[in-house]
């Protein structure tokens, strides 16, 4: 009896033990397993695009979206679509810049290099009831360009958070990662890479919540 005693409460221990291991690295291993192999959630459509002097719009999506990103909500809605230019913590300042030239071309500057990325058209995008107008961008002739939302395969437990809408706050239980990554490449044969990611949360009432983003990389060559 006395055995049987010890072997279960070396199994407990065990089994605790393996809890507070996978409570400390589920995250890491979230991000071990993102950098091999990520699920693809949708494709957007990348040009035409709006800018609005702080954020870029894009979107639709093109094709099939694979499951719901946020909630129940199917497909990509614009408030996901949308994208800035702010870097990550602990300073969240601008990790690129993007500037009108006179030709109405839209260039964005990062590290002491410049990209145009497309030209004015003209028109505007859709907006709600008293929201600015948002100029509409197109891709010059010869480019070619692709914008991918991606989250992570493997999500991670989070215990000890909590999320507070309102009243009625809803524990967070879950989190993943949701990754933004738009490749454009001039005829010219000039590369842009440009990568967005963020934490989702997820809890038993809402399910998966809107993700933040902010701009982790910028390559241009």
């Amino acid at each position: 009896m006395r055995s049987i005693l010890i072997r279960g409460g070396a199994a407990l221990a065990a089994a605790l033990l393996l809890g507070l291991l996978w409570l400390l690295t589920a995250r890491h291993l979230s991000e071990l397993v993102d950098a091999v192999a990520t699920v693809r959630v949708a494709s957007l459509s990348p040009s035409p695009f709006g800018w609005d002097g702080i954020s870029l719009q894009f979107g639709p999506p093109i094709g099939d979206v694979s499951e719901d990103l946020v909630g129940q909500m199917p497909g990509i809605d614009p408030q996901f679509r949308g994208l800035d230019l702010t870097g990550p913590g602990p300073l969240y300042g601008p990790a690129a810049e993007i500037a009108v030239d006179g030709e109405g071309r839209l260039a964005l500057s990062a590290a002491g290099k410049s990209f145009v990325l497309a030209a004015q058209t003209g028109r505007y995008l859709p907006v709600d009831p008293g929201d600015p107008a948002m100029p509409e961008f197109a891709a010059e002739p010869g480019d070619s360009a692709s914008l991918v939302i991606e989250r992570s395969a493997l999500a991670w437990p989070t215990p000890f958070e909590f999320n507070f809408l309102g009243i009625g706050g809803t524990a967070t239980t879950w989190k993943r990662h949701v990754y933004y990554r738009l490749s454009w490449v001039k005829a010219s044969g000039a590369r842009l890479s440009m990568v967005w990611a963020g934490e989702q949360p997820y809890d038993g009432v809402n399910l998966w919540r809107a993700p933040g983003s902010f701009l982790i990389k910028v390559e241009n060559h």
